[in-house]
């Protein structure tokens, strides 16, 4: 396993930040164009899909069907984001089998963000150059690592205006042990498999079997492509509001970036809105420091070890701060 790729498990200083760009970014090349055209089919589908779920929910209204499956998918997903694509396959805060790990990769696929190999790299970018030149998605520094004078052009690169930057991660710099393993890499070839059983097939096939065709295309746009486009903005916010060095939210650890625990957040990713505690202690896969921070992907890890389905989870923090 090379260096970088264990980088996001360790307190590690930021690096790189006296070069606009730093080792493992890439400006040009297929690499780029790959990232592009996916970038560019996804919200060339998504956006349109949830202009329409918007449209079709005031003029044909939505019923409990939509909702509860809405719900359920945006569980599902988002639970993907937290606990198999950010604690599991980015920080290895746990491990398991092959047949979860399978699991996994599934449920962190069917979130519509990126394929593993993607997200992961540019996750690992994002925590070695944590608010300095080189970070995928800072509100501080664009891809070439400018600074933003304006606040508004930061937030909202990082808000989700950085999927759009020449700069892309180089998978072969921070995620040499995610191109080595078969099952990642087979949910990487097949993401828009996974894409489209995510955001069309499953809430389409529900709905059908629920209400027929009407509730099959209420499903379908509300609570498949809406939903995704939704779930998309409500990750980012991890990006935004949780790198805003205080304005929202709050500090417990003083360190050499912006993060912050910031409450909205947390509730809406399920944990991940404890952003200053994760840079904290990174690998770490149960993030609440306080009986008020709640973090229900760290609860379903340590439910999942208690039924014996993930071993060797990490609690470095807790020892840390004994």
């Amino acid at each position: 396993m090379s260096a970088i790729s264990d980088v996001a498990t360790e307190d590690v200083a930021p690096k790189g930040a006296d070069q606009k760009t730093p080792p493992g970014v890439l400006v040009d090349g297929p690499v780029v164009d790959a990232k592009f055209l996916d970038s560019y089919i996804a919200f060339g589908l998504m956006i349109p899909g949830s202009i329409a779920a918007l449209i079709w929910a005031f003029t044909q209204g939505i019923g409990w069907t939509e909702i509860l499956v809405f719900v359920g998918m945006f569980s599902l997903t988002t639970a993907g984001i937290g606990v198999a694509m950010h604690r599991f396959l980015v920080h290895r805060s746990f491990l398991c089998g092959p047949i979860m790990r399978a699991f996994f990769c599934a449920i962190a696929t069917m979130a519509v963000q990126g394929s593993v190999l993607k997200w992961v790299s540019n996750h690992r970018r994002h925590h070695l150059h944590a608010d300095q030149p080189g970070d995928v998605h800072s509100p501080y520094y664009d891809g070439a690592g400018n600074r933003y004078v304006s606040y508004l052009k930061g937030m909202l690169h990082a808000q989700g205006g950085w999927v759009w930057d020449q700069e892309t991660t180089d998978a072969e710099y921070y995620a040499k042990d995610i191109l080595a393993d078969p099952i990642a890499m087979f949910f990487t070839r097949t993401r828009w498999y996974w894409y489209g059983l995510s955001a069309v097939l499953i809430p389409g096939a529900i709905g059908y079997a629920v209400g027929g065709v009407h509730t099959m295309i209420g499903c379908v746009l509300f609570s498949g492509l809406f939903r995704s486009y939704v779930m998309t903005m409500a990750t980012s916010l991890v990006n935004s509001v949780c790198h805003s060095d205080g304005r929202y939210g709050y500090r417990r650890y003083e360190l050499e970036d912006g993060t912050t625990n910031e409450l909205v957040t947390t509730i809406l990713t399920f944990g991940e809105g404890l952003h200053n505690n994760h840079h904290r202690f990174p690998r770490d896969a149960y993030l609440s420091h306080a009986w008020y921070e709640i973090d229900i992907n760290g609860a379903i890890i340590l439910a999942l070890e208690k039924l014996g389905l993930v071993h060797d989870v990490f609690r470095g923090g807790e020892r840390s701060r004994s």
